[in-house]
């Protein structure tokens, strides 16, 4: 009778302890697969493949949810879309900066032609009396003298 208890306590040790491996067969090459996938993600995350490392990371969430990649992977996500909405408000307020200018330059166009178009327009001008035209002298060549040695 002493017999029957410790066979019961060794199969339940036993189914435990087979528990403890088979957990670990399944979940030890899902977690070598995921940092392989998390590995990849970061190294087009630094070549800046933004959008290659977002699927990477996608993969590694869905395919291997309870890992600790696919919580790295969901912060990684995260931070990807933090980093490119700073790059979009910078690049929206350097817009922004642009068309103020070219409003401010349009404004004083603007000014400039309705300060143009109220001035009056010139005078014409006038006819002026025509004088009498001048003579002209023909260029004639000049003739040279040369002494004559008188002997």
């Amino acid at each position: 009778m002493r017999i029957r208890p410790l066979l019961i306590a060794t199969a339940l040790l036993s189914s435990l302890l087979g528990a403890v491996v088979a957990y670990l067969v399944l979940t030890v090459p899902n977690d070598i697969q995921a940092a392989t996938l998390l590995r990849q993600a970061r190294k087009q995350i630094s070549a800046g493949h933004n959008d290659e490392a977002r699927q990477s990371l996608a993969r590694i969430i869905q395919q291997y949810p309870r890992t600790d990649a696919a919580a790295a992977a969901t912060v990684a996500m995260a931070t990807i879309a933090d980093q490119e909405r700073h790059e979009l408000m910078k690049s929206i307020a350097a817009q922004k900066q642009a068309i103020d200018g070219q409003q401010k330059q349009i404004a004083d166009l603007a000014q400039k032609v309705e300060t143009l178009a109220s001035a009056p327009p010139p005078a014409p001008p006038t006819p002026k009396a025509s004088a009498p035209a001048k003579k002209t002298k023909k260029h004639t060549q000049k003739r040279t003298r040369h002494r004559r040695r008188h002997r």
